[in-house]
């Protein structure tokens, strides 16, 4: 993945993803000395687990979010993608987890055969952007330059 990406990456699951993850798991713990401590594991628990998910997911997310803007330069406003191709599947993962989940990105999906579905992103472009430069990165330059 791309330095710029992955800077984006990482601003975008620090501010946006894990933030609001404690955030949550602050207004339901307690306020003993017990849910204190709990609260901490938690937090700690929170970010190993966005940790991994970008160490398996990061390329996707780059790839994914590459062809997204492509469409987008395209003048469409979609990125279809089949579960049912590896790779496809891999990208759509990535970009519900990174992108949909913290509203940066709606989708929509419809079913192609039981248990397969063809999913439709719309990526918050402008939203997106402004996230991108406020962690240091022009995000039109990442995505035109390969």
């Amino acid at each position: 993945m791309a330095d710029g990406l992955d800077r984006l990456l990482d601003y975008l699951i620090r501010r946006e993803i894990v933030q609001q993850q404690e955030k949550s798991l602050q207004l339901t713990a307690g306020t003993t000395e017990e849910s204190a401590e709990a609260l901490v594991s938690d937090q700690h628990l929170v970010r190993e687990r966005e940790r991994r998910r970008v160490a398996d997911l990061g390329p996707a997310f780059a790839e994914g979010l590459r062809r997204a803007y492509d469409v987008y330069r395209a003048g469409g406003d979609r990125l279809v993608l089949d579960d049912r191709r590896m790779d496809e599947n891999a990208i759509a993962d990535a970009l519900v987890q990174f992108l949909v989940r913290p509203d940066l990105a709606t989708s929509h999906t419809e079913p192609t055969e039981p248990n397969h579905y063809r999913y439709q992103i719309a990526v918050d472009w402008t939203q997106l952007a402004q996230l991108a430069a406020e962690g240091g990165v022009d995000l039109d330059r990442e995505l035109t330059e390969r």
